[in-house]
């Protein structure tokens, strides 16, 4: 057997432990089940797949499902090891059960495993009640560990501005959501230039991250799809050849505009006062606006296209409602402030949200299992002709989307969705590339 096989076929399901609700009984699937592991940048919660045969005898002379018996909720430790003996151990409920093939001799079950948060958001008890005032970072990590009382490891960016709000029996995850979209990160952070947030869940914990941080990382892998000979014969200056890729770095210019990806516009009224104002912004504008890409530059439109807004959004100004201060007299002498800057930060939050996936591209890798979403990585891509990288294509991109999967328990591959805001290859810190 090859070597470049062996990274494909020597994964292992440490753990697939499920645990009665009803009583101390247990149930290990570590025999020869399908593992399908999932983390994204656009999901609140890591997401798992489990596929196995539901045999007799295998809970005291009964199947999985009679003998526990699965109703959903149960408890789940899985852990799977890559063919580098990196172990990824995640504990997990049972959110759904189907049985996708069932005849006389055999009964086949999914198993669709969530975090324990993602349940407990369902929970009147958990909602989002209370007033909150101050920096919204802090308002993310009350939430996090008072509301859905998780004790995992939290990494959350600073934010600089303020914001008060009422929860209004709102859920958790929507909530934290909400609020991503009002956030300007505190490190360098510009009013107008670099606001937007993403909430996440990896292996590691809960995210809670801006745009231009993530796209500020240093790649923790560098790959080179290496389908040609030329590129075979310099794989050994990277950590891995990518096997398969399906990149779409194309523009549909009409659906850009229509999301308001390079100019929008907002019409903002002041119940205060009785004014709008309206904001026009263009991203091309200042190059060196303080906004972090991933790319060299963003793509550059022909003139009498990049000037006219294409995308409207009409937002109510939050003046006079839930004023700062320490008491009813305090509170009234700030009344005419401004709790959210509607002005400088909803406009290029909107803007910078849509730009995220400007270039996307599908990978698979040998199994990995250190890699998650949120992490940057870069890749070489050769020019069609061989020799060259092509400069276009290559270069840094955040995983916005990963699966782990494993097949019969041992033959395993990585999925990576990669995305980015801009295109060109940029230079890595440290010398790593040129």
């Amino acid at each position: 057997m090859s070597q470049n096989r062996l990274k494909y076929e020597n994964c292992a399901i440490k753990k697939a432990i499920i645990f009665s609700n009803e009583s101390d009984l247990d149930v290990s699937l570590t025999a020869s089940p399908d593992v399908q592991y999932a983390e994204s940048i656009f999901s609140d919660t890591i997401e798992v797949d489990i596929t196995f045969a539901n045999t007799v005898g295998s809970v005291n002379g009964k199947t999985v499902m009679e003998g526990l018996p699965l109703v959903g909720t149960e408890d789940v430790i899985l852990a799977i090891e890559d063919p580098n003996g990196s172990v990824l151990e995640v504990e997990l409920n049972v959110n759904k059960v189907t049985v996708i093939r069932k005849d006389t001799q055999q009964e086949e079950l999914s198993l669709r495993m969530t975090s324990e948060e993602f349940i407990r958001n369902e929970e009147l008890t958990s909602r989002v009640v209370k007033r909150y005032d101050g920096k919204i970072s802090q308002h993310i990590k009350n939430i996090l560990e008072k509301n859905l009382f998780t004790e995992k490891e939290l990494f959350i960016d600073e934010t600089s501005n303020n914001y008060n709000f009422i929860g209004n029996v709102r859920k958790p995850l929507y909530t934290i959501n909400w609020l991503s979209k009002k956030s300007i990160p505190a490190s360098d952070g510009k009013k107008g230039k670099t606001a937007g947030f993403l909430f996440f869940e990896t292996a590691n914990g809960f995210h809670f991250k801006s745009i231009d941080s993530l796209f500020g990382q240093e790649p923790v892998r560098k790959y080179i799809f290496a389908n040609t000979p030329d590129a075979s014969e310099r794989t050994e200056q990277y950590d891995g050849e990518v096997v398969n890729m399906n990149p779409n770095n194309s523009i549909v210019a009409n659906q850009k505009y229509r999301m308001g990806a390079y100019n929008t516009k907002l019409i903002a009224f002041n119940p205060f006062n009785c004014e709008y104002k309206i904001i026009e912004q263009d991203a091309f504008i200042d190059d060196d606006d303080g906004t972090v890409h991933a790319g060299k530059s963003l793509p550059k439109l022909n003139e009498k296209f990049s000037v006219t807004p294409t995308r409207t959004t009409y937002v109510l100004k939050d003046v006079g409602n839930l004023p700062t201060g320490k008491d009813p007299r305090e509170q009234i002498k700030k009344n005419e402030e401004e709790n959210f800057e509607v002005e400088q930060i909803l406009n290029q939050a909107i803007r910078r949200y849509n730009q995220l996936c400007t270039g996307t591209m599908v990978i698979d890798i040998a199994p990995d299992f250190d890699l998650h979403a949120g992490d940057c990585i870069h890749i070489d891509v050769p020019d069609t002709g061989g020799g060259e990288n092509d400069k276009q294509v290559s270069g840094r991109y955040i995983i916005g989307s990963l699966k782990h999967r494993i097949v019969e328990g041992k033959r395993g591959v990585t999925k990576l969705g990669l995305v980015r805001d801009s295109f060109g290859r940029k230079p890595a810190g440290g010398g790593m590339l040129t």
